[in-house]
Parts: C-alpha cells; sequence; structure tokens
C-alpha cells in the first residue's frame, strides 16, 4: 500500500497537537507556553459605562491588539472602588490579575477612610498611569464672579455663605472643595449630594452658588450660559475648554484636582513579569494612535511608567492625607 506524504504529515501534525492538549489537561505544560496562552484580567472596581471603566476597556483593548495575547475587562465596584482594589491586592501576583487603579481607589479613600484593608504602598506593584482627566471650578452664571479672584474675595466677604456641591462626603470634587478653602483660607458651606447630575440640576438652577466638575460633565451646561468656568485645576489647560484658564497658570499651582487612571498587581510580582508589562504597557502607551484615541474621548494621556508612576501615587497620597487632616475628613465602614 502506498502512504500519501501530505498525509502522513497531517497525521503527525494531529498527533503533536493532541500531544500537547494532554499536556495542557494535565499541567505538564512548561510554565512559558502556559503564560503565553493565559488570559490577563483587568479589574475594574467601578460599574460599567462611566469614565473609569471607558478607559480601562480602551486600554484593555490596546494591550490585547498589541501583545497577541487575551485581555478581559471584570468590573468589581463596591465601596467607592475599594472591593475591587482588595481584590487584587490578595490575588496571585503572575501578572495575569491587574488593577484598573484611579485617583479614588489610591489617593482620596485612603486618606479618609479609617479601616483600610489594604495599604496602596505596600500591597501593590505600581505600574503605569494611562490618563487623567482634570476638575474645574464652576459658577452659576448669575453669582457676580468672572475669575477665581472675584470667587475669593466674595466668600472672603460672607464666610460661609457660598455654597458650593458636591457628588458625596469623601469625593474627589468633595475633596477639591476642601482644598480650595485651604489655598485660599476660604469658609465654604460644602453641601454634598447623591450623585453629580443633582449637583448640576441645582448649579443650573441657581440652588448653589459652585461646584467642582469634570469640564466633559459640565460642557453642555457652560455652553447654554447655565454656569460659568472660572478655571481648570490642573497644571495645563484642558482641551475641551482651550479658552479657559489653568489653575497653576494663574499662580495657584496647589490647587490641582485631577483624576487620574492607571495599572496595578499584586505586590511581589516577579522582576522578570514586571519587566515584560512595562515593556507591553510602554509600547501601547507611546502608540500614537492609542493616545489619540484618549484624546478623543476627552481624556489627557498622562503616561508614567514603574518608579516615576509609583513616587506619584505616594506624593497624591500625601497631599490628600494632608487636606483631610486640615478639613478633619474622615469615613467609617
Amino acid at each position: 500500500m502506498t502512504i500519501n506524504p501530505s498525509h502522513q504529515n497531517m497525521a503527525m501534525k494531529r498527533r503533536t497537537l493532541l500531544g500537547c492538549a494532554a499536556l495542557v489537561i494535565s499541567g505538564g505544560i512548561p510554565t512559558v507556553f502556559a503564560q503565553a496562552a493565559a488570559v490577563t484580567r483587568l479589574i475594574v472596581p467601578f460599574t460599567p459605562g462611566a469614565s473609569n471603566d471607558i478607559v480601562g476597556r480602551m486600554f484593555a483593548d490596546a494591550m490585547a491588539r498589541s501583545s497577541g495575547r487575551g485581555w478581559i475587562v471584570e468590573n468589581k465596584p463596591g465601596a467607592g472602588s475599594l472591593l475591587g482594589a482588595e481584590f487584587v491586592a490578595k490575588a496571585k501576583p503572575d501578572g495575569l490579575t491587574l488593577l484598573l487603579c484611579a485617583s479614588a481607589s489610591m489617593g482620596v479613600l485612603p486618606a479618609i477612610r479609617k479601616n483600610m484593608r489594604y495599604n496602596v504602598e505596600r500591597d501593590f506593584t505600581l505600574l503605569a498611569r494611562i490618563a487623567s482627566s482634570p476638575f474645574a471650578l464652576v459658577t452659576n452664571a448669575k453669582l457676580p464672579v468672572t475669575n477665581i479672584a472675584d470667587f475669593v474675595k466674595l466668600a472672603k466677604s460672607k464666610p460661609g455663605a457660598l455654597r458650593i456641591g458636591s457628588s458625596g462626603v469623601g469625593a474627589l470634587d468633595y475633596m477639591g472643595a476642601s482644598l480650595l478653602q485651604s489655598v485660599f483660607g476660604i469658609e465654604l458651606n460644602i453641601i454634598p449630594y447623591k450623585g453629580m447630575s443633582q449637583v448640576l440640576n441645582d448649579l443650573r438652577a441657581g440652588h448653589i452658588d459652585a461646584s467642582i466638575v469634570s469640564p466633559a460633565t459640565v460642557q453642555p451646561l457652560a455652553q447654554e450660559g447655565a454656569v460659568r468656568v472660572l478655571a481648570v485645576l490642573d497644571k495645563q489647560r484642558s482641551a475641551l475648554m482651550p479658552d479657559v484658564p489653568s489653575s497653576t497658570e494663574l499662580g495657584h499651582s496647589k490647587l490641582l484636582v485631577v483624576n487620574w487612571w492607571g495599572i496595578a498587581a499584586p505586590a511581589n510580582l516577579p522582576a522578570g513579569t514586571r519587566a515584560t508589562l512595562l515593556k507591553s504597557m510602554s509600547a501601547v502607551l507611546t502608540d500614537q494612535s492609542f493616545l489619540e484615541s484618549v484624546k478623543a474621548k476627552g481624556f489627557d494621556p498622562a503616561v508614567l511608567l514603574g518608579d516615576q508612576f509609583a513616587q506619584f501615587i505616594s506624593d497624591d497620597l500625601r497631599s490628600w492625607q494632608l487636606i483631610a487632616k486640615q478639613a478633619n475628613i474622615s469615613l467609617d465602614d
């Protein structure tokens, strides 16, 4: 009987594939191949659909395309982002479970919460900052102020009278209002709501005088003339509001209220795994098409890698701890 060489080669390939499958099932496949086939989970500690989720999914998709490996986003909201962060802090440090960290989980909440179940600087390997989005100081259009100097002057003339709304005690905008008081030595009536939509409704109606809001969120109200944007609370202007000055250019370099997003892994990540992740993340975060997509969504590319990112988080945490202490802000479980 004559054997067709092509049929023989196909049979050999099938046997090879079956052998590899047996190795996977039995656990005998070498670690390097197992990791190459594994899927990376990016834990997003927020609900789907919001800006935090958008950033996480953009980054995961870009990493999957760049690396050729599987990436999935898993939402684990709860306790203001702490549940998802705690989950990653306790995960196996193999580089396959990562956290979309943010100013809330790594800065604000650790600064004000009495009983934290993780330590920001001890329980994570801090890998990369992806993007940021500044907040802006806005007022009802009928308030007789046109800039920060006017606002401060009015606040000093009426201590405690100006009503500034926030989305809740301990939220970034609430902390920003406390920072505003500290920087200028003024007293404001900070009113916590149960969400930003209520704040915007009352700001538009004139039931409150001011708030600290992201440019993307308040832009429609500004365009219709219902509110006035006094300053973007960042080092540079926002691309969404190029005519609005930044707090830094106005001479208030400590008045910074910026939401940011980054990637962290559990502590004790092996050096080789860390280096591989940083290399692949650097490729994405320096890719012009990815950076343009970040801008198109209304975010600012704000890339920091490795030790620079770790130092940024340390500084950010210390600044919010100082504000929390000065304003006597704390949260119980």
